[in-house]
């Protein structure tokens, strides 16, 4: 504590000037890279030195009052007093009476603003005129009295109505209070709710046809990724999920598809309160989960437990044919499967406030995902060499043991002015995971299966340590004109053990299979800045941003002795615009640049994987893929009816390819290279229509075309797929 005392009187004392100093000095000693890099954020920070120099002086005011008991005219203490912009109600500061009811409001900007004054047991007073000019700049409310409230049951009315999702100028906001998962499910039952979100058999999901994208909760990365993560966050502790499928700026430039952020929700006054659901569903589904929370006018505890089973059935019909140049192979195998998935999860957290203008927040969390798999494989091989019938019993298990911890500090030093956040997160992942084949010949009823199959076992031990150290700074220079700038950098390390085994049924024993049986290390390191500016011309909200990425790859394969590294600088452009028309509609169009960093399974240049027929082997030559996202937008809400009309295009340059060559032996062998252009067009059209109060249909549907072109062996591939 005595260290963060000290960090806030150096901040403090330094103030923004510093701040831009600072960041500046660490991209040139920490980053190194290229100069083209260090000017054009040297010019960036120069800019916005000049501005902080030379702009106007900034008034600041005070506002005062005192709050009493209306019944018998006494002091009221530790009532909340929230300041809030008169124009769009944007919440700017606050206080809270002392013992004579007394308040004081410090550090307001000329401005409008209102007053909301709460306490429990009491009717909220709102004071309208609170305004700051050159002219008057200390403002005294006066007294301000609560009148107590009682409990009467009577007639409600709505006076208005939340929309079931909303436009922010570089988002998509789905307000999980009006989705029919938000009281039991996950994150993911929501999500499936969205035209934009598609499942497959196994309950993973795609964001827009991509499975690219990047969970977060509350802004920081998820331990997991992918539908693991969204399984793992109870719906009733959701406020609002951000859908970012087209990231600005001040956002990773990691994930074609964009961002999915999970908002939980927030207590705002002194409180104990707890949730516990039991659910069950059809083919062998439970889930529990429980929270608590505690919270007073300094700190904020909460705890959880969660846990969840789910199983989800395979059945599927693969046909392939493959040309050789003496004969053709047909090749047809249906697939029967079991997927069962056991999920468990516990997490406690504390916020702190040192005052309103700082706090300090830390989170841990630790879990375990158990996942098994049963797959029957029934193929039939026929050509002019063989007829085959081969049955292949495949299991697969894998168990994800983590813990997660984050440290995040943030310092209004002049509230809703500016801010400086600083995040920390540790993540340690251990992941090992079996795989038992076993390859039987058979008759065309696959029930007469001969002895002797051949066994093959494959184990995996991961180990996974990242890291993130993030520093933004934010300076509001009015309601609708921002600043953003921070540095941030992710470290990613990764050991993997590898052993591949047949047994032998000549000595009984297991034999270690050489070939797909090794050992590599992988690192993967990002360092980032990034600035963005926010303001409104010709009554569209505008925001331009740049983005510069290092990246910094490194896969040592130990078995080969030999390492692969890759080093590259990318800067990533953003432009995001929003206009509203009328009364309930608005317009959105954005622009980014995104990247997509290969994993290791991809990289790895040993044979992961084989069988009779197919074998798979990674390319460590494989560059990222980079994508130019555009999106048009348009939302019409009026009472009782939400329309929703979303079209975008992605293009992307180098993407990662599956390439299928047969070898001498007519076996396939599976590898990806960076062939070809992917061009991605598609549309969601959406609708919320209330019938009567207690009936709502939700109609949706998603249009999608994919366009894949490029050049495997000097021959040309075209491949079209449209969906709805």
């Amino acid at each position: 504590m005595q260290l963060i005392g000290l960090f806030v009187e150096y901040i403090l004392k330094l103030r923004f000037l510093v701040v831009v100093y600072s960041i500046k000095k660490l991209i040139i000693i920490y980053m190194k890279v290229e100069m083209r890099a260090k000017i054009l954020f040297a010019a960036v920070l120069f800019i916005c030195f000049l501005h902080q120099s030379y702009a106007q002086p900034i008034t600041k005011g005070t506002i005062k009052g005192n709050v009493i008991d209306s019944k018998d005219n006494k002091p009221m203490e530790n009532a909340n007093v929230g300041l809030f912009n008169y124009t769009d109600s944007t919440f700017i500061g606050g206080s809270v009476t002392n013992r004579a009811g007394n308040f004081l409001i410090e550090n307001v900007l000329v401005g409008k603003y209102y007053l909301q004054v709460t306490f429990v047991g009491y009717e909220k007073a709102i004071i309208s005129d609170a305004a700051i000019t050159n002219e008057n700049k200390d403002v005294s409310v006066g007294t301000i009295s609560l009148k107590s409230t009682s409990v009467e049951l009577g007639e409600v009315k709505a006076v208005g109505e939340k929309p079931i999702e909303e436009f922010h100028i570089d988002k998509k906001v789905i307000n999980v209070s009006k989705s029919l998962s938000a009281t039991s499910g996950t994150a993911l039952d929501v999500l499936k709710e969205q035209p934009s979100v598609q499942q497959d058999q196994e309950g993973n999901i795609t964001l827009r046809g991509s499975s690219n994208f990047t969970v977060q909760v509350n802004g920081r990365p998820s331990v997991l990724q992918g539908s693991d993560a969204l399984r793992q966050i109870p719906a009733n502790i959701i406020d609002n999920i951000e859908l970012i499928t087209n990231p600005s700026a001040k956002y990773d430039a990691e994930g074609s598809a964009g961002i999915i952020n999970i908002i939980t929700k927030k207590q705002t006054e002194s409180n104990l309160s707890g949730i516990f659901n039991v659910g069950s569903g059809s083919r062998d589904k439970y889930n529990t989960e429980s929270t608590i929370n505690y919270k007073n006018s300094d700190y904020t505890l909460t705890g959880g437990f969660d846990y969840r089973k789910g199983t989800n059935l395979i059945d599927q019909k693969i046909e392939r044919e493959t040309y050789l140049p003496t004969e053709t192979i047909l090749n047809n195998t249906s697939v029967d499967g079991l997927v069962i998935r056991n999920n468990y999860a516990i997490r406690a957290g504390l916020d702190y406030n040192f005052s309103q203008q700082s706090g300090i927040a830390l989170n841990a969390a630790a879990g375990k995902v158990d996942l098994k798999r049963s797959f029957d494989f029934s193929t039939h091989n026929l050509s002019t060499a063989a007829d085959d019938y081969i049955f292949v019993d495949d299991n697969y298990d894998l168990t994800a043991n983590y813990v997660n911890s984050s440290l995040y500090y943030n310092n209004k030093f002049t509230p809703g002015v500016d801010e400086l956040v600083f995040e920390a997160t540790y993540t340690n992942l251990f992941m090992p995971r079996t795989q038992n084949t076993s390859e039987y010949k058979s008759d065309a009823s696959f029930k007469n299966l001969l002895p002797n199959p051949k066994m093959r076992e494959f184990k995996d031990d991961t180990k996974r340590n990242d890291g993130r150290i993030k520093l933004n700074y934010t300076y509001t220079f009015n309601p609708k004109s921002k600043l953003e700038t921070g540095l941030q950098s992710t470290l990613s390390f990764k050991k993997f053990d590898i052993s591949n085994k047949v047994f032998n049924w000549t000595t009984l024993v297991w034999d270690v299979k050489t070939d797909f049986t090794n050992q590599f290390d992988f690192r993967n390191n990002v360092y980032a800045a990034f600035v963005t500016y926010s303001d409104n011309l010709f009554d569209f909200d505008y925001q331009l941003g740049l983005r510069t990425e290092y990246t910094d790859r490194v896969l040592e394969q130990i078995t080969m002795s030999k390492d692969y590294k890759f080093t590259k600088l990318d800067f990533f452009p953003s432009l995001n615009l929003l206009r509203k028309i009328g009364e309930g509609n608005q317009i959105q169009f954005s622009y980014t640049r995104r990247i997509n960093r290969p994993v290791e399974q991809l990289l790895n240049p040993y044979p992961n994987y084989s069988d009779s027929y197919i074998s798979s082997v990674g390319n460590p030559d494989l560059l990222p893929e980079y994508t130019h996202s555009f999106e048009l937008n348009f939302q019409k809400f009026i009472p009782g009816v939400f329309l929703s009309a979303q079209t975008y295009m992605r293009l992307q340059d180098d993407s990662f390819t599956q390439t299928m060559t047969v070898d001498d032996k007519g076996k396939l062998v599976i590898s990806f290279d960076n062939i070809a252009k992917t061009r991605t067009i598609g549309a969601e059209l959406s609708s919320s229509i209330t019938m009567i109060p207690w009936l709502r249909i939700d109609p949706a549907v998603n249009l999608f075309h994919n366009n894949i072109s490029g050049e495997i062996l000097k021959k040309n591939v075209d491949n079209s797929t449209f969906s709805k």
